[in-house]
C-alpha cells in the first residue's frame, strides 16, 4: 500500500513539474530590472521590449482597440496578402474600400485573430522568456495551433520586429508560410506589411 502512493505522489509530481516547466518563468517588473540582460540591453532593445510585451498583452487580453492600432487600421488589404475565407471578414473589407476596418477589428475581434493567424504570434511571445527576448536579436520557438505546428521567428533589429512563420507539418489543414513586419512608431508596433510566403 505504501508503495503504491508512493509511485502516485511520484506520478503527480513528474506531471505537475513537466507542465510548469513548458512555459517560461514570468519575472516581476523588479526582478527583470535587476537581471543581467535587462541592464546591459541598449535603450531601443528596452524600448522594442515593452513594446513586444504590450502587443501580446493586447492580443491575450483582446483589447481590440490597440490592436486595430497595431494592424495600421485601416490598412490595404494587399498589405496583409489577405484572402479571406470567412464571409463576415470578406464581406465587410469588400465595402471598407477592400481595407481591414477598426470596426471589424472591434466587433468581430476573434475571427480577425483566427484569420490573420495572431493567435500564432500571441503564443510564439508567451513561450521565449523574457530574458532571451531581451538579450537576443533573433528567437526562435515552436509554437502548436491543434494539429499543426510552427516554427516561429521574432527578428528585432533597429526600430523593426519581425515575425517568420513557418509550418513544419506537412498538412492542408495548416496556415502558409508567413513574414510580418511591425516597425515601431510612437511606443507601439505597427504593422508595415504582412507577406504570404
Amino acid at each position: 500500500m505504501k508503495n503504491y502512493f508512493y509511485i502516485l505522489f511520484t506520478f503527480i509530481l513528474l506531471i505537475n513539474c513537466s507542465e510548469k516547466s513548458s512555459e517560461p518563468q514570468k519575472l516581476s517588473v523588479s526582478e527583470l530590472a535587476q537581471t543581467s540582460e535587462f541592464t546591459e540591453a541598449s535603450p531601443e532593445k528596452k524600448q522594442l521590449f515593452n513594446e513586444i510585451q504590450a502587443f501580446q498583452k493586447d492580443l491575450q487580453s483582446k483589447k481590440s482597440e490597440n490592436i486595430s492600432n497595431n494592424l495600421g487600421c485601416p490598412k490595404r488589404i494587399e498589405e496583409l496578402d489577405l484572402k479571406p475565407k470567412n464571409s463576415v471578414v470578406r464581406n465587410d473589407i469588400e465595402s471598407n474600400s477592400f481595407r481591414l476596418s477598426s470596426t471589424l477589428v472591434t466587433n468581430n475581434y476573434d475571427l480577425v485573430y483566427n484569420e490573420l493567424d495572431l493567435n500564432i504570434i500571441n503564443d510564439a511571445i508567451k513561450s521565449i522568456s523574457e530574458t532571451d527576448l531581451l538579450s537576443k536579436d533573433n528567437v526562435s520557438t515552436i509554437v502548436k495551433v491543434e494539429e499543426c505546428d510552427y516554427q516561429t521567428d521574432i527578428i528585432m533589429k533597429n526600430k523593426e520586429v519581425d515575425f517568420n512563420i513557418k509550418s513544419i507539418t506537412e498538412s492542408e489543414e495548416c496556415k502558409k508560410d508567413q513574414k510580418w513586419k511591425f516597425i515601431s512608431t510612437d511606443g507601439i508596433l505597427v504593422l508595415d506589411h504582412r507577406k504570404m510566403l
